[in-house]
């Protein structure tokens, strides 16, 4: 203990070491959202060598009416998500997403809220993009640590679309006073259809909003690996998963509230549906 007690040694300040360790935890992070892309890709992969195998999906010559499968034996025309005629990167993509998020949902008086803005666009990829990439399994739901320390929050406050606010106990952000630029962006990449299909959640709760992309993304996990979607399988799935575990302690996370939102999700993204059980013989 006495030579243990002589030595000296250097560590970073307090706040290097802060910083260290955030930057280590957007290493993590950063890595997750590869492997979860990996084994997504993985699995489009598989699913279509079987539609493949089995006939149900046949490759023909290009066209510019092609129609997509969705791996469950049904086919849907193909999505196009609009985009900018001129290249951008997915950072500033998502700093217009956030800032037109913020004008049309905020207010001063309601500021938005990183929980309830990541909700509104985790819905928004899923309706125009059929995948909302870069979204993790975290305590609150589907979150996107991008968006926070990636870029896209800081770039819209420098370009003038945002700006931090408090009103009273409610902490967010509001429209700053160049979001006209970025409602252009948005207009241009996306259209106004989107941001009018988003009016139906604008009433609800963040904890419903937490409801219905939770078991949307864990009806994803089940569709990707071709197993039955229903109740049991959903909270199969949240309580796999250590963030999501307590989740289904809560009375917003009951048998009941998990089949409307299983119901909900596939009114709004018709791919996730249930597969039938073969009956056995009699």
């Amino acid at each position: 203990m006495s030579d243990i007690g002589s030595l000296e040694v250097s560590l970073p300040k307090h706040d290097e070491q802060i910083a260290i360790a955030a930057v280590l935890s957007d290493m993590d992070a950063e890595l997750a959202a590869l492997e979860a892309r990996r084994d997504k890709t993985r699995a489009l992969k598989q699913g279509m060598v079987q539609e493949l195998l089995t006939g149900k999906t046949r490759l023909v010559a290009p066209s510019s009416n092609l129609v997509a499968g969705d791996f469950t034996g049904k086919l849907k025309p193909a999505r196009s998500p609009k985009r900018a005629s001129k290249s951008h990167n997915r950072q500033i993509n998502e700093a217009v997403v956030l800032a037109v998020l913020v004008k049309r949902f905020g207010s001063e008086q309601y500021p938005l809220g990183r929980m309830r803005r990541t909700k509104l666009a985790y819905l928004m990829h899923r309706h125009v993009e059929d995948v909302a990439e870069g979204y993790l399994k975290k305590a609150a739901g589907p979150y996107n640590p991008d968006v926070k320390y990636k870029g896209p929050e800081g770039i819209a406050q420098e370009n003038g679309y945002i700006r931090a606010y408090r009103s009273g106990t409610l902490s967010g952000f509001v429209a700053a006073e160049r979001i006209a630029e970025a409602e252009d962006y948005f207009a241009e990449w996306y259209g106004h259809d989107v941001l009018d299909w988003l009016e139906q959640f604008r009433f609800q709760s963040n904890d419903e909003l937490e409801r219905l992309t939770t078991v949307d993304m864990a009806a994803q996990d089940l569709m990707r690996a071709n197993a039955r979607v229903d109740v049991e399988a959903i909270k199969a799935v949240i309580r796999d998963h250590p963030e999501w575990q307590a989740k289904l302690e809560r009375a917003v996370f009951s048998d009941v509230n998990i089949a409307g939102a299983l119901s909900r999700t596939r009114e709004l993204f018709p791919t996730i549906e249930p597969r039938e059980e073969t009956p056995p013989h009699r």
